[in-house]
C-alpha cells in the first residue's frame, strides 16, 4: 500500500498511528545519538571520496565532522519528535562545511555529498532496528519504513544544499583577498605546481633559499581563540630561534608557520606555552633546504598530524621524526594495538609508569642511569620498575628488545 501524498504539504499523509511510532522511534534513538560507539561508526564511513593515500586523519577535521554529526541526527530527531508529519528544517553547521573546504579546497562539494550518503547509510542501519522494535504489523511497518525514508532524504537533500550554498559563498567572498592569495599560492608550491619563486617570494615576505623548518597549529575545541593559536605560532618561531616567519592563518583554528631551519625546535619553548593551553596542538617537520624542503616539512608536520588523527592520540606536540616509525605503522590503529598487546601481554595494562620506565630505558639503549635522568627519577625506583615490567612480558626482554620497543613506542601515541 503507497502512502497518500499531499499536494498541498508535498509530504506524506499517515494514520495518527504511524505518526505516534514514528514519535517513539526518534525519542529512542536520541539515547544513542550521544553515544561515542555509535558516532564512531557514523564518522567512519566518510572520506570515501578521497583516494586512499589522503584519506581523513586530520584530528581538526575530525571534531568538526563529529560535532556536525552528532548536532544534525539530533536535530533530525527533535523536529521529528516535534511534527513527524511534516519535512524537518535543513540544518547546517558551519564549521564543518567550511572545513571541508579548507582542507579539500577542489573536492570539498563531491566530499560533503559523499559524506552525507554514507552517514545517511549507516544511521538508516540504525533507524530500521529501533523500526522493527516498535511495529511487527507488515502493513504499519511499510507505511512507517516509506515516510522514515521521505523524512530522511528530504532533510539529506534539503541540508546539502545549504551546505554546498554556503562553500560557493564562502569561496566568492574570499576572492582576491591578500590571504586567499597567499593561501592559494602555497597550496599550489606544496602541490608541486611550477610557480615562479621570485614572484612568490615577494607576495609571501619569505625566502625559500633557506632550510625550512614548518608547523601546523590547530584547535579542536569549539571555543578556541586565534590568539592561543597565534601565540602558539610566535612560540614556534621564538623555538626556531628566529626574528621572522611566515604564518598563514588557514581558519579561526588552524594556522600553518614557516621559519628558517638554521637550529633545531627548541621543544621545552613549546612546552611552556602549551603547558597552559591544553587546547591547542602542534605538529611540526624539521628541516629541508630550498623551495623543495619548504614543501617537504609542511608535509612532514602534515602526516605528523595524520598520524595523531589515526590514532585519536591526545599528544599536544609532536615532530615528524619523533613518528615516523607510527607513520609507517599507524594505516590500521586497531591492528597496532592488537599487536601491541600481544608484544607486552601484561605489561600492555600496567599502570603508564611501568610502561614509561621500560620505553625510556630501551631508548637510553638500556642504561638505567641515563633513563633515571630523563623521568626525573631515582634510579633505584626506575630499576624496580623495569623488575616489574620484566615479570608482566610474555617473553624475557632480552629476547625480545626490538618488539617490545616498538609496541610500548605505539601504546605511547594510543593511550
Amino acid at each position: 500500500m503507497k502512502l497518500a501524498v499531499s499536494t498541498r504539504q508535498r509530504w506524506p499523509n499517515v494514520p495518527p498511528r504511524i505518526l505516534d511510532l514514528m514519535r517513539t522511534g526518534a525519542e529512542l534513538a536520541l539515547q544513542l545519538a550521544a553515544s561515542p560507539e555509535v558516532l564512531d561508526e557514523l564518522e567512519g564511513g566518510n572520506f570515501k571520496a578521497v583516494e586512499a593515500d589522503n584519506q581523513y586523519v586530520d584530528p581538526l577535521l575530525s571534531a568538526k565532522q563529529r560535532r556536525a554529526i552528532r548536532a544534525g541526527t539530533i536535530h533530525w530527531l527533535n523536529g521529528v519528535i516535534e511534527r513527524p508529519d511534516q519535512p524537518v528544517s535543513a540544518f547546517l553547521v558551519e564549521e564543518a562545511v567550511l572545513g571541508l573546504s579548507e582542507i579539500f579546497p577542489t573536492q570539498a562539494v563531491q566530499v560533503l555529498l559523499s559524506n552525507a550518503r554514507s552517514v545517511q547509510d549507516i544511521a538508516w542501519q540504525y533507524w530500521m532496528k529501533i523500526v522493527f522494535q516498535l511495529t511487527q504489523d507488515p502493513l504499519e511497518l511499510q507505511q512507517l519504513l516509506e515516510i522514515s525514508s521521505v523524512s530522511i532524504s528530504t532533510f539529506i537533500d534539503d541540508s546539502l544544499q545549504l551546505g554546498i550554498q554556503r562553500m560557493k559563498q564562502d569561496a566568492e567572498a574570499r576572492k582576491g583577498g591578500q590571504l586567499e592569495v597567499q593561501r592559494e599560492l602555497i597550496s599550489q608550491i606544496i602541490a608541486g605546481d611550477a610557480v615562479n619563486l621570485t614572484s612568490a617570494e615577494a607576495q609571501l615576505n619569505y625566502r625559500f633559499a633557506q632550510t625550512h623548518h614548518s608547523a601546523i597549529i590547530w584547535s579542536e575545541d569549539i571555543d578556541a581563540g586565534i590568539s592561543d593559536l597565534e601565540s602558539l605560532a610566535a612560540a614556534f618561531q621564538k623555538a626556531c630561534r628566529q626574528s621572522t616567519s611566515l604564518k598563514i592563518i588557514v581558519s579561526p583554528s588552524l594556522i600553518w608557520v614557516w621559519a628558517s631551519a638554521e637550529f633545531p625546535v627548541n621543544e621545552k619553548v613549546l612546552e611552556a606555552v602549551l603547558k597552559n593551553k591544553e587546547h591547542i596542538r602542534i605538529s611540526y617537520g624539521e628541516g629541508g633546504a630550498g623551495v623543495d624542503g619548504f614543501r617537504r616539512s609542511h608535509l612532514d608536520a602534515q602526516a605528523a598530524q595524520r598520524v595523531l588523527g589515526r590514532l585519536k592520540s591526545s599528544v599536544q606536540s609532536v615532530s615528524y621524526d619523533r613518528v615516523r616509525l607510527m607513520a609507517f605503522l599507524s594505516k590500521d590503529a586497531k591492528s597496532i594495538q592488537h599487536y601491541a598487546e600481544h608484544v607486552l601481554g601484561d605489561l600492555a595494562q600496567a599502570p603508564a609508569t611501568i610502561r614509561q620506565s621500560l620505553h625510556a630505558f630501551l631508548e637510553c639503549g638500556c642504561n638505567a642511569t641515563e633513563a633515571a635522568k630523563r623521568l626525573h627519577t631515582h634510579r633505584n625506583t626506575l630499576l624496580r620498575r623495569l623488575a616489574k615490567a620484566e615479570e608482566m612480558l610474555p617473553r624475557p626482554l632480552a629476547d625480545n628488545r626490538i618488539q617490545v620497543a616498538v609496541a610500548l613506542e605505539a601504546l605511547y601515541w594510543i593511550l
